[in-house]
């Protein structure tokens, strides 16, 4: 793949990687948002964050809303503010990065589905020419989560990796939403919200 920043020189940026994964009857895909940096990620959050607080929503509502701007809410009641949030994302200096696997049937176990999380994320790692920094969404799972850190961290331009809760980290709420959009452009061609981002490179 072609450098994705290219007006940005070497060494002078670390890119910071923003993991996460879904998934349907069909497909399991994992996507990462690259963008230059976390500050300008958490900033362009901030902006997103503050454009919709005067959103006419439900005080209850709106207090569950704010805590994390989860993709299943979004995408079942808020699509307005998942417009907004994507209009944010847009923004940025980023791209998105996503593989997809094709299930086989109903063989697709928690075993088979963690090999494939690290063989997706791998082939977004190794199609990254810049030096990044990487957070992938908490899975709850220590022993499967040091496993994704200690096979991924082998890449040369993988400087760290970490998991993190996505209610503590702007850039996951923003690629679990990039993830939603990707779901169901693939599996339903629902493409509205897909075109609303432009700078997509899917990987295999």
């Amino acid at each position: 793949m072609k450098r994705l920043f290219t007006e940005i020189e070497k060494g002078e940026y670390t890119m910071i990687l923003f993991v996460d994964e879904t998934e349907c009857k069909d497909y399991f895909i994992v996507a990462g948002l690259l963008t230059e940096s976390k500050s300008k990620t958490d900033d362009a959050f901030k902006r997103f964050k503050k454009k919709v607080k005067n959103f006419p929503i439900p005080p209850k509502k709106k207090e569950k809303l704010f805590t994390e701007f989860k993709s299943v809410l979004l995408d079942k009641e808020y699509q307005k503010i998942k417009v907004c949030m994507l209009e944010h994302i847009d923004s940025l200096n980023y791209s998105v990065i996503y593989s997809v696997y094709k299930k086989d049937g109903n063989k697709f176990n928690q075993d088979i589905k963690e090999r494939i999380y690290l063989q997706l994320l791998n082939n977004i790692v190794l199609n990254i020419d810049e030096q990044i920094d990487i957070i992938f969404d908490t899975f709850n799972k220590k022993d499967f989560e040091e496993k994704i850190i200690n096979s991924i961290k082998l890449n040369h331009n993988v400087l760290s990796i970490i998991q993190q809760d996505s209610r503590l980290e702007f850039g996951l709420q923003f690629i679990d939403n990039i993830c939603s959009v990707i779901r169901l452009h693939i599996d339903r061609k629902e493409s509205t919200l897909y075109y609303l981002l432009s700078n997509y490179y899917e990987v295999n």
